[in-house]
């Protein structure tokens, strides 16, 4: 296969159509991270009000994963590399 047959084949393919079906899968995993994020948070403060040491790494870890894209968002722009962070969307 030569460079000819290859050409129309990759025209078809944009990279801004990529990089919106990766925006749209991440607005799909972001929107279920936050809900079960605030859910992890909302279980550690009923632990917490039940006398259960356990309730404040539910809290810690349900911050974590409701703010995953923030914070990846973040490390990415403080590396200098925030060209590469991709903007989910619904």
């Amino acid at each position: 296969m030569n460079a000819t047959t290859l050409t129309p084949i990759l025209a078809q393919a944009t990279l801004t159509d990529l990089k919106d079906m990766f925006s749209l899968a991440l607005g799909v995993i972001f929107f279920f991270g936050f809900v079960y994020g605030v859910f992890l948070v909302w279980r550690g403060a009923r632990k917490i009000s039940d006398g259960d040491s356990e309730g404040y790494s539910s809290i810690f870890g349900g911050v974590i994963i409701a703010g995953a894209g923030l914070i990846m968002s973040s490390f990415f722009v403080l590396a200098g590399l925030g060209d590469a962070v991709v903007t989910p969307s619904f």
